[in-house]
């Protein structure tokens, strides 16, 4: 069994989609969906690192009922609130109680630094949400932490920060990623660096030599690694609310990398997780029985580099 750890925020969300309706009060986060799609790997045990609010007593018993190891959580008194919306024209986050959140949006902010909760313990591999740019010394620090690996070598699996990134460019992501680290973008960060997302891939992989999953929402994954170029696509997927899709997609792919898999079939398993956290609202898509496999219908197809 591999024993990965995952690093992100949690919050409460109220949830708006223009045109079909709107959820409240649902749970949220990126620490949420990325433990929810790594467990969705079968033979995953996931333990989270994450500050868990007192005044939100579901989060841990939705974490005890799906088995996720809560131990290293540290406790705080409320929860971050967001309203995500929705809309043709784009994807609006934003706080109603004091907390570093991220925008999906060109604006420029300055990003706030949080100190991250310590990594305690032996695991497989980490997923770390929106590290902050400060908190190490040298290249990797603020992703490794102190955790050992079980294995002797873990695999690191960088989600980055959006506004890190925006602030400091592709030299964030040589920080807080380790040599041998994943990186897995979003379109919307990958537009920070170039207007064409797989070009902006290819110059992470070039400048650091880091490996990288591109998640392009409609396009699918664009996987870059030393091995080729593949595009990982979902002809199946069927969208109804999208909140989630990268961050559990992101805990997925982590989860079959840390176990082995090769990084073409880790990301279809981050598109297969996609597709059931894209087929409901909110985390309900992904209360579902671990995969064995990705879905058959996803097709890996390797890629000509230019």
């Amino acid at each position: 069994m591999a024993v990965v750890g995952v690093r992100g925020g949690l919050s409460v969300d109220h949830l708006v989609n223009a045109g079909q309706g709107a959820r409240f009060d649902e749970l949220g986060g990126p620490g949420l969906f990325a433990t929810l799609g790594a467990r969705l790997v079968a033979g995953t045990h996931v333990r989270l690192f994450a500050r868990i609010p007192d005044d939100e007593p579901r989060f841990g018993k939705l974490f005890d009922e799906v088995g996720v190891d809560t131990s290293s959580c540290v406790h705080v008194p409320q929860a971050i609130r967001l309203w995500i919306l929705n809309s043709p024209q784009g994807r609006r986050i934003v706080a109603t109680s004091n907390g570093p959140v991220e925008l999906e949006g060109p604006e420029s902010a300055t990003p706030e630094e949080e100190a991250p909760i310590p990594l305690i313990g032996e695991i497989d591999g980490l997923l770390d949400s929106a590290p902050t740019g400060g908190a190490g010394g040298g290249r990797g620090d603020s992703a490794l932490g102190g955790f050992s690996a079980a294995g002797g070598v873990a695999r690191v699996a960088v989600d980055p920060h959006q506004l890190w990134l925006q602030a400091e460019g592709m030299a964030y992501l040589g920080r807080v990623t380790p040599r041998g680290g994943l990186v897995l973008p979003s379109r919307v960060q990958l537009g920070l660096i170039d207007s064409d997302p797989v070009v902006a891939a290819r110059s992470i992989h070039e400048r650091f030599g880091l490996d990288v999953v591109a998640r392009l929402d409609r396009d699918g994954l664009v996987v870059i690694c030393e091995d080729g170029e593949w595009s990982v696509r979902d002809p199946d997927v069927r969208v109804l609310e999208t909140t989630g899709a990268g961050d559990s997609s992101a805990g997925a792919i982590l989860a079959a990398w840390a176990a082995g898999a090769d990084l073409p079939v880790a990301a279809a398993y981050g598109a297969s997780v996609a597709r059931l956290v894209l087929s409901d609202w909110g985390h309900a898509g992904l209360l579902t029985d671990p995969l064995t496999e990705p879905f058959p219908t996803i097709t890996i197809t390797r890629k000509q580099r230019p």
